[in-house]
């Protein structure tokens, strides 16, 4: 898989720069787990890349519990979730969309197309990497889960390896969300593999 948008990457992984946070299904949004590592909201550039919400409801619910805003905001909804995706998001983003250039949300109609969905990503990526405001970047797979319902545990693997990778060249971080409960243990081993630090799946690495 190659994604044309993507610097090579190596395999080593900076310290923490990836995060995978066991948290369990929920029809009412993203769970409160999540928000207690997404601090600093004016300091941060968001980029959700979401199979479960569309981007209504997930600033809604940053709004619920962080209460500012993202500095800047980007959303990829993916597969069922794209084709209802609306961009008009309560309270909206604290500023335009990135390099005021890309929308605020963009959409991926088939879930199992990992290419346009990295693309898509590495979109938003460069232009606030390139837009000088210093601000951090903290990309969210919402979630694992919906991918692996969509692609097999190799090509989600492949995938998770680049995106890593593009996250890491922009100093960023990346927290990906999965539900334990829909998961063999082969498939949960498989993808702490690729995670700097575990939070929510047992005994930590």
């Amino acid at each position: 898989m190659r994604w044309c948008l993507f610097s090579s990457v190596s395999r080593s992984q900076p310290s923490s720069s990836s995060t995978l946070l066991g948290v369990s299904a929920s029809p009412a949004g993203v769970p409160s787990e999540v928000y207690d590592v997404l601090g600093r909201p004016a300091e941060t550039n968001l980029l959700v890349l979401s199979y479960r919400d569309g981007p209504d409801e997930w600033l809604g619910d940053w709004k619920r519990h962080v209460g500012e805003p993202p500095a800047e905001v980007g959303f990829v909804t993916v597969g069922e979730m794209a084709r209802s995706a609306s961009a008009n998001v309560p309270g909206g983003p604290a500023r335009s969309p990135p390099g005021d250039a890309l929308p605020l949300a963009e959409t991926v109609e088939d879930p199992a197309d990992l290419a346009t969905l990295g693309v898509r990503a590495s979109e938003y990526l460069e232009a606030w990497d390139g837009n000088g405001n210093g601000n951090r970047t903290v990309v969210v797979l919402d979630s694992l889960t919906g991918l692996l319902e969509a692609v097999s545990l190799d090509r989600a693997f492949e995938f998770l390896h680049l995106l890593a990778g593009r996250v890491e060249s922009v100093d960023g971080s990346a927290y990906y969300l999965l539900d334990p409960e829909a998961h063999d243990y082969e498939s949960v081993s498989v993808v702490r593999e690729l995670a700097d630090a575990v939070v929510g799946l047992g005994d930590p690495r």
